[in-house]
């Protein structure tokens, strides 16, 4: 009788199958816990091809940290505010809400790996999310002034303040709200935090 061959994937493939096993097995053991036995179980792959992409537990690990980040300073750099924003702030702070909400809960496994275990495991990581703090810091901070000079905030309020307020509202709402969570109502997430800071952040009725 004749074997059904195996289908042969490429490297790309065959690599990102590994990160994505890697990924589950460090959300749901923890880097400690979890072995190169565990990753290869469930990519169900042989132990040997692991090492044909990865030397160790701790470089497959620092693949996923650096794909999260990669993919998380790209999506910082995506929201920029657009033409006609002043027309109606609220609306667009709460697309620009939703969209971040999304992006975590669809990368939660890497989030809740990333978030939990990677500063604890190397200075490296630690250094990593300070800088996209920062980055995210910058960018909220740019976006607050540019809603101040269309008259949409009031001006006595500091934009870099502002920027530390929000960031620190957001990744609190990502831990306790979609991170851990299979299905989060993003939209009434969203909902709550534009209203949360547009009402908070108008100038005052004349």
């Amino acid at each position: 009788m004749l074997r059904r061959p195996r289908a042969i994937l490429n490297p790309d493939t065959r690599r990102q199958q590994l990160l994505t096993a890697a990924t589950a097995v460090f959300a749901r053991r923890g880097y400690r816990a979890a072995g190169i036995s565990d990753i290869v179980a469930t990519a169900g792959v042989a132990r040997g091809t692991f090492y044909l992409y990865f030397e160790s537990k701790a470089q497959i690990f620092m693949a996923i940290a650096d794909d999260f980040y990669d993919r998380l300073e790209a999506a910082i750099s995506e929201g920029a505010v657009p033409a006609g924003a002043e027309r109606d702030g609220r609306a667009f702070l709460r697309a620009s809400f939703r969209r971040w909400l999304e992006f975590f809960h669809l990368h939660r496994l890497a989030a809740t790996v990333v978030l939990k275990e990677a500063a604890a495991i190397d200075p490296r990581f630690d250094r990593g999310v300070a800088e996209l703090r920062q980055s995210a810091y910058t960018h909220i901070a740019d976006r607050f002034l540019r809603f101040q000079q269309l008259g949409m905030v009031r001006a006595a309020l500091s934009p870099d303040i502002a920027a530390h307020l929000q960031v620190g509202m957001f990744e609190e709402i990502v831990k306790t709200f979609v991170v851990g969570t299979e299905q989060p109502d993003l939209d009434a997430l969203a909902d709550q935090m534009a209203d949360f800071e547009w009402n908070g952040v108008r100038p005052a009725a004349t």
